[in-house]
């Protein structure tokens, strides 16, 4: 038998689970209340806060005198962020980077880098970033990856209209923001694409282009890794595009190594719509 005290603080145990409960909890009767949901988002800010905190002191006892974390889609941080990187570590030969891919809603979770680099819908507005100065590095198109021997691989640019009959690859699985802007620029030339294979990564998707499988449009700079035994095309009527934006915490602003990295991000961005893939 359980005296008043232990009943009380049974209750209280209860009535405060965070959201994040294991599903049996709510099996058993415990659900979470409103003070426990917001518990719940307060405790994750401070643990990432206090995760920063620790690897700083770990740095400082290393002999680095700084860190910047930075998270990026994939394609934006293997061929940006080694290039902006180099040039601060010259700068600040103390810092540390950390750098962490923000592609799915996994990743996202609990992020708290010092410089996001993310993706836009230049068609949708332009979405609120409470706490974050938002700078636009390149609004870029979209190119169409098809195997070398296909009989689209010379012309060079096509229209989506002329892929109206081809088996289409996705370089994701759940259906992300890019495959949404892809989708809409093919029903405006009347296409509906007929994916026959997903896969989480760009590389991926172009090796199964590279064996035949389909083909694959996609961004520009994910197209810059294209493997061989593939051709680029340009894409016509319409022209799918994407906006890259770098997310700058404000607390970050008075760190001279973000506010150098996000000028680096800029300079690797420019001319993004110039660039061809090899």
């Amino acid at each position: 038998m359980l005296t008043f005290p232990e009943e009380a603080a049974r209750g209280r145990l209860e009535g405060s689970v965070s959201a994040g409960a294991a599903p049996w909890a709510a099996g058993r009767g415990i659900a979470p209340t409103a003070t426990g949901r917001l518990l719940a988002a307060e405790s994750e800010e401070l643990m990432g806060n206090l995760a920063r905190l620790t690897g700083m002191v770990d740095d400082l006892r290393a002999g680095h005198t700084g860190g910047l974390e930075i998270a990026a889609f994939s394609s934006a941080a293997q061929q940006w962020v080694p290039s902006v990187v180099r040039p601060l570590r010259e700068e600040f030969p103390g810092l540390v980077v950390d750098l962490a891919l923000n592609e799915t809603a996994l990743q996202q979770q609990g992020l708290r880098a010092d410089i996001d680099i993310r993706v836009e819908d230049p068609e949708a507005e332009v979405p609120e970033t409470p706490g974050l100065c938002r700078r636009v590095l390149a609004e870029e198109a979209y190119v169409c990856v098809v195997p070398r021997d296909h009989p689209l691989a010379d012309r060079g640019e096509i229209g989506l209209a002329d892929l109206v009959d081809e088996a289409w690859i996705r370089d994701d699985r759940v259906e992300s923001m890019c495959t949404q802007i892809i989708n809409r620029a093919a029903a405006a030339a009347g296409v509906t694409p007929n994916y026959v294979a997903r896969s989480d990564d760009h590389h991926t998707a172009m090796a199964f282009v590279a064996a035949g499988v389909g083909v694959c449009v996609l961004p520009r700079l994910a197209a810059l890794t294209a493997p061989a035994g593939t051709a680029v095309l340009e894409v016509r009527d319409p022209v799918p595009r994407r906006r890259i934006v770098a997310l700058l915490r404000d607390s970050s602003e008075t760190n001279p190594a973000a506010q150098r990295a996000i000028d680096l991000l800029l300079e690797a961005a420019r001319g993004v719509d110039e660039a061809r893939a090899a």
